[in-house]
């Protein structure tokens, strides 16, 4: 399955319409904000009895959280109509607010809705937090804006399915070749629910597999009916759904500077699986935004340079927040370089550390990266779908750590390497090149390093024996008969495997699960484990 979203603006919806959406909204804010408070009284217990048999958390799971009673009190806020999607969406939330909390230290409790008086209080909180020095300046600084925003915005409703008697829907005029949104926005006690007066000069048949007609029933209805408005690349979507309704799933409304829109999940369908023989890095740059360099299997370069966007070039002391057309031109590019060369492409993970490309000179001026790390982040998510589209993978995020750092000739990783804004001198080796260029070739050779490593596994041999060990594994193996260590060795090994694979729960509690699993996936994955691991 391959989703992607289109945006469908909601067309002059008029006062009565706004009015029972922005009520819908704030009801549906409050509830949210509701849920997202009484978890954060149990949050330890979320933390720990809700997570899947490989230790991450998901939405779904933590929905189950929301129990009949704590559902119930959900109807003060007159959310009936989407209570089930609003627990999908509280999980998705606290999901992913639980797995970003386990890898950086300052993660901020989500936030959906601040009434006046709670505005007041976490404003003030966060002021006097400015004295704390535990708390980074620039993280209480981010958390006042954060307030702020909340404090004048409404959450999305969000809709957990496509149906025509619930949720959402969209229609087709075929007289007049328009298309029309279905929301339902109110419960049965609703006092602005409004019979829906027959189409004389318009037939709306529901876009669904049964392709029936919107007929007046003379009853109060729940549901709204808005026009929509789009451009030309939305419009074939949705003249593709008028033949397959099956692609339209979720959806979001969503409110921005006082207008409104409908964001919709589609299933675009599977494309032909592309085989990548490449590898192509994509790392930010200081004179582009980004730069790229296509590897072989071999590690050897296939195809290297820099994108550019017109009007911004050169060294900046600023990093640029750039708009989403023109992310998209970056990630159009890509997509056909990565076509081209069958690439695999790979990122950087832009989260809890930083690739330290930024650069000061000895005048104390400050050059960053012209894509910021919100930009790079927006580029890798975008790409996700578009790459997906023609058969390749999404693109492997791999750590920034050492890629404008560490020499691709010897592999020495130092500071002292960067010889200058823009020039990489190895300290060992001698080996030259520009720094935009040596972050997407370390990249791209990035996996074939990962690939092509051994698994260390040290020998001795100790008054008990010939003794087998590799810490994170958990290797901790004496042999019985030194004759046949070999043979006791690999059968140690395979029950290492069994063993995780069976108590992965029991494996995910401990500090290093994400490097054994990686391990273990190696050594799963290896034709000829002699020549992965490495006996030392």
């Amino acid at each position: 399955m391959a989703m992607r979203t289109i945006t469908l603006k909601l067309h002059n919806p008029g006062k009565r319409k706004r009015e029972i959406m922005e009520r819908a909204m704030l009801n549906y804010s409050r509830a949210y904000q509701y849920l997202l408070d009484k978890a954060c009284k149990h949050i330890e217990d979320i933390r720990r009895d809700y997570k899947d048999a490989r230790g991450n958390y998901r939405a779904n799971l933590i929905a189950k959280w929301v129990d009949k009673g704590l559902s119930k009190e959900l109807n003060r806020f007159d959310v009936q109509p989407f209570k089930d999607a609003l627990k999908i969406d509280f999980g998705m939330t606290l999901a992913s607010y639980l797995s970003l909390s386990e890898i950086q230290q300052y993660a901020n409790y989500p936030i959906a809705y601040l009434s006046e008086e709670k505005w007041q209080a976490k404003y003030e909180n966060a002021m006097a937090r400015l004295t704390d020095e535990a708390q980074p300046l620039y993280e209480c600084d981010r958390q006042i804006k954060r307030i702020i925003a909340k404090s004048t915005s409404v959450k999305p409703i969000f809709f957990c399915r496509y149906a025509t008697n619930r949720d959402y829907c969209l229609l087709y005029d075929g007289k007049n070749d328009k298309y029309y949104a279905k929301l339902y926005l109110m419960n049965v006690k609703d006092q602005n629910r409004k019979a829906i007066p027959g189409q004389k000069d318009a037939e709306l048949t529901y876009i669904h597999k049964e392709s029936k007609v919107l007929e007046s029933t003379g009853r109060k209805e729940r549901f709204i009916l808005l026009p929509l408005s789009f451009g030309r690349w939305q419009e074939k979507y949705l003249k593709q759904a008028l033949h397959k309704s099956e692609m339209l799933k979720t959806a979001r409304l969503i409110k921005k500077k006082n207008e409104y829109y409908l964001s919709v999940s589609i299933d675009i369908g599977e494309a032909e699986k592309v085989e990548t023989t490449t590898y192509l890095g994509i790392a930010r740059g200081l004179k582009s935004p980004v730069h790229y360099t296509a590897a072989d299997q071999d590690s050897q370069v296939v195809e290297s340079g820099a994108l550019l966007i017109n009007g911004i070039s050169g060294v900046q002391n600023r990093s640029y927040p750039l708009p989403v057309h023109e992310i998209h031109k970056l990630a159009n590019t890509i997509v056909n370089i990565a076509c081209r060369e069958r690439s695999q492409v790979v990122m950087q993970a832009l989260y809890d550390k930083g690739d330290k490309l930024q650069w000061k000179d000895q005048d104390n001026t400050s050059y960053m990266p012209i894509l910021s790390p919100y930009s790079y982040n927006e580029l890798i998510r975008i790409l996700e779908y578009k790459l997906t589209e023609k058969g390749l993978p999404v693109p492997i995020r791999v750590s920034p750590v050492g890629i404008f750092y560490t020499c691709p000739a010897c592999g020495m990783h130092t500071g002292q390497n960067r010889f200058s804004r823009d020039l990489f001198i190895c300290v060992t080796c001698g080996k030259t090149m520009d720094i935009e260029q040596l972050g997407s070739l370390n990249l791209a050779r990035r996996l074939n390093q990962h690939y092509q490593g051994t698994v260390k596994v040290k020998l001795e041999n100790t008054p008990k024996g010939v003794k087998f060990t590799n810490k994170i594994l958990g290797l901790n193996y004496y042999a019985n008969h030194s004759n046949h260590c070999m043979d006791e060795f690999w059968d140690e090994i395979e029950r290492i495997i069994q063993d995780f694979r069976t108590n992965i729960e029991e494996h995910t509690k401990h500090k290093d699960f994400k490097k054994k699993y990686s391990l273990i996936k190696k050594l799963e994955s290896a034709e000829d484990l002699n020549r992965l691991i490495q006996i030392i």
